[in-house]
């Protein structure tokens, strides 16, 4: 599965990094204020579908742009994760792909590629990096990603930023739920936070990709699909900054579910 993840993730990833590099022949919209979509998004995600029900005819598929239900097995897609970077010119975009079973992320794969980053994974404990050298891993790293969406009042967004420089840490915002998570998974990140963060295809494979490493999350979809998560070493963070959430109580580790 990992090597197929790749695979997908390579030719995706090659698509989106042209219409990257073609920025001004894009066709854009806003779906909201501040949250836009492009012909690049739309294309990405009908090339990861194609792929994603050639190889695994048996799974449904959640996509950001297209829809889908949520139920049973399923891929929870977003074709450009950070879709604001990707329109400015910034490298610090993804194509996250995950794969809920039972409702659990089980596998996932997320890819950087303009920064030629990527990681896949697995609930079994198996996790694949490229792009950056294993012995740049930090054994404690000093920074915690954080989120930032309009549905995350200020005020509690800046209770969590407190929270975190009084615990001697670095609060980075990236713009991409899915990068931040894959640096987590992959020790660059001490952690992440985001409540309401869009949809499952923000989040999925970012989860499978923490738990792979063996790192602590928890998640909370609500009935309008946001999602509240906490992933690494950051529960005593929330709970500082005030959350009395049931997700602080047990934060799953990975667990083989599929």
């Amino acid at each position: 599965m990992l090597d197929t993840l790749s695979s997908i993730l390579t030719e995706a990833g090659t698509q989106a990094l042209g219409f990257f590099n073609t920025l001004n022949d894009r066709a854009v919209e806003a779906k909201a204020p501040g949250d836009f979509v492009s012909d690049a998004d739309r294309a990405v995600e009908a090339t990861l579908r194609r792929l994603l029900t050639e190889h695994f005819p048996d799974c449904g598929i959640l996509g950001e742009e297209m829809g889908g239900t949520p139920s049973g097995r399923f891929w929870a897609v977003d074709p450009i994760d950070g879709t604001a970077n990707f329109l400015s010119g910034l490298p610090f975009w993804t194509i996250s792909l995950g794969l809920i079973d039972k409702g659990e992320p089980v596998a996932g794969g997320i890819f950087a590629p303009a920064l030629g980053l990527m990681a896949v994974g697995d609930a079994y404990g198996t996790l694949r990096e490229t792009g950056l050298s294993a012995t740049s891993r930090a054994a404690d790293p000093p920074c915690i990603g954080l989120g930032r969406n309009p549905r995350w009042p200020p005020a509690d967004r800046h209770a969590v930023e407190a929270a975190c420089e009084n615990a001697g840490l670095a609060p980075r915002l990236f713009g991409s739920c899915a990068l931040s998570l894959m640096l987590v998974a992959t020790a660059r990140l001490k952690g992440y936070i985001e409540p309401r963060v869009g949809g499952l295809w923000d989040c999925a494979a970012g989860l499978a990709l923490c738990r792979a490493a063996g790192l602590p999350t928890a998640f909370k979809r609500h009935p309008d699909g946001t999602v509240d998560l906490l992933a690494g070493e950051v529960f005593h963070i929330a709970e500082a900054a005030g959350w009395r959430d049931e997700m602080l109580r047990s934060p799953e580790r990975p667990r083989a579910s599929y």
